[in-house]
């Protein structure tokens, strides 16, 4: 029954868009009449509430000071900039159908709006003591069309992306009372009948299913699912995933299923983590079941081990990030949203991507993707404790940094690619496929993920007052080398510390040791990224 759970979705959406069009341009027609043949029935009312609301406000002048700040925060203008922003966000992450839509449906809300208020050219309701001067037209209410229109596709937005149950309930919730509360609010004010109110929700109903069903939106993002692979037969997609990185995993695997099964694959194989094995085994029964994508969701460890197993297996490798570091994921430019990662996931391009082999004392054959740490890099990610990593993310790895400037050097040789050994002090040294960590920091600028080359730095402050000249030399990427910051190119690395030293491969603490060795794989790997 889960393989249609995509397509029942898919048809519910169409439904739901039919019916908003059928009653949105039925009850907008229904009112475009009346109101252009001043129907007599409907006049008394829409007097009736504005005299009663003006006078009831009269008494009560506290109140208009409120509703007044609504109407500014509520401002069409406000609504519109804000769905333009999110839609921008969507384009830059892939989903560009969905950004197109809704793009599209406020500026064409704007524009039937300013069509429909210069064709029947209603007058703003007539008051004694209005609370403000308004000298445009009132029928329909643009306040009352952008609020519903906007908030309602942004909804439909963040629904398609993905929501637990509660907090479906709650956004429902949520947009129901500020729609309902910027209605309330423009009549209040005297600013619009009640009927030029409910055209203006109407008018939003109409364009929200017209263009849900012009633009495909129940198709998700509107991408050809990939519906066979080679033989004809449905590609099938194994995710390898470390439960503990996630706080809801039901929700998690419920969302991956729906949308694998929505863009045409089957029903995702699920492997967990454990404590014994970070992935291993989990990566190898993926490939052992024929998977055609394999998914790595968890934190950078976890992405380590599958992308070590599916080294030069032609099976792509999709990082969903769901860790503290996920630095392979942002050097990757990959979203770290959870719905937008699952749609890269599956629709995605493939990429080839270096692995690195590293090995040392106590150090068996190994592989990274991200960077190893020898010193200070790797006592900073060991000691970072778990809570505080479980609460603030990365934060927690600057407040375990803060605890150890002021640590020992070490005393290292570094030799790259046979060259001679160079010895020098050193706090940390750094061996990257990649450069890039949290907030776009570049400490390694030169380091790319298919460059066929390996990056070393090596950090040796003097003192604890060297710290922040050396962090704006990394912040402003300068190419000045000295005792206290260096870096090296080449294809093979080698680390010798004179004295045993914490060891980090991708975030993962190693045994400690003495040495690493490293040497670049070049393109053995396929990874999912944004398709340009």
């Amino acid at each position: 029954m889960d393989e249609y759970n995509g397509a029942r979705d898919a048809d519910r959406t169409g439904r739901a868009a039919v019916s908003l069009l059928v009653a949105g341009v039925s009850g907008f027609g229904l009112l475009l009449v009346l109101v252009t043949a001043e129907w007599g029935p409907l006049r008394s009312l829409d007097l009736a509430v504005s005299r009663g609301m003006s006078a009831y406000l009269n008494a009560n002048q506290s109140l208009v000071d409120v509703l007044i700040v609504i109407e500014w925060i509520t401002h069409p203008y406000v609504l519109r900039a804000i769905a333009l922003i999110v839609a921008l966000l969507l384009f830059r992450q892939g989903l560009r159908r969905l950004a197109l839509w809704l793009a599209g449906t406020v500026v064409l809300g704007f524009l039937i709006e300013l069509f429909f208020k210069a064709l029947i050219a209603r007058g703003r309701p007539e008051i004694p003591d209005p609370f403000m001067l308004r000298d445009s037209f009132s029928f329909p209410s643009g306040h009352a069309l952008a609020s519903a229109l906007i908030v309602g596709a942004l909804l439909l937005v963040v629904w398609r992306r993905g929501l637990r149950q509660r907090d479906q309930v709650l956004a429902w919730a949520g947009t129901v009372f500020l729609v309902l509360l910027v209605g309330f609010d423009r009549v209040a004010l005297s600013a619009h009948y009640v009927s030029d109110v409910v055209a203006g929700w109407s008018l939003a109903f109409a364009l929200l299913g017209g263009t849900m069903l012009a633009y495909g939106v129940n198709r998700t993002t509107g991408r050809p699912p990939p519906a066979v692979g080679s033989g004809g037969r449905r590609r099938r997609v194994a995710v390898v995933v470390n439960p503990s990185k996630l706080e809801d995993f039901a929700y998690f695997r419920s969302l991956l299923n729906r949308i694998a099964v929505e863009h045409g694959w089957r029903q995702p194989l699920w492997f967990e983590t454990t404590v014994s094995d970070a992935g291993h085994a989990m990566a190898r029964a993926a490939l052992a079941a024929r998977s055609d994508l394999v998914i790595a969701a968890g934190g950078d460890g976890t992405v380590r081990v599958v992308c070590s197993e599916l080294a030069s297996s032609g099976v792509p490798v999709a990082v969903v990030p769901v860790g503290t570091g996920n630095l392979l994921a942002r050097n990757l430019g990959l979203p770290l949203d959870l719905g937008a990662a699952i749609e890269v996931a599956l629709n995605g391009a493939n990429r080839s991507m270096d692995l690195v082999r590293v090995w040392g004392d106590s150090l068996p054959d190994d592989r990274f993707a991200v960077m190893a740490g020898l010193g200070l890099d790797a006592l900073i990610v060991g000691e970072a404790p778990d809570r505080l990593k479980a609460r603030v993310g990365w934060a927690a790895y600057v407040v375990s940094a803060a605890r150890h400037l002021s640590g020992p050097a070490l005393r290292v040789a570094i030799s790259v690619d046979s060259a001679p050994e160079e010895r020098l002090w050193a706090r940390t040294v750094l061996v990257g496929n990649v450069g890039t960590l949290h907030g776009g920091l570049s400490i390694l600028p030169d380091a790319l993920p298919d460059d066929g080359m390996l990056d070393v730095l090596v950090v040796a402050p003097r003192r604890l007052t060297d710290w922040p000249s050396l962090a704006w030399r990394v912040v402003r990427r300068s190419a000045a080398q000295d005792d206290r910051l260096r870096t090296w190119r080449g294809k093979q690395v080698s680390v010798r510390a004179v004295d045993s030293c914490p060891r980090q491969l991708d975030g993962d603490v190693v045994a400690s040791g003495q040495e690493i060795n490293a040497e670049i794989e070049p393109g053995v790997l396929l990874v999912r990224v944004p398709r340009s």
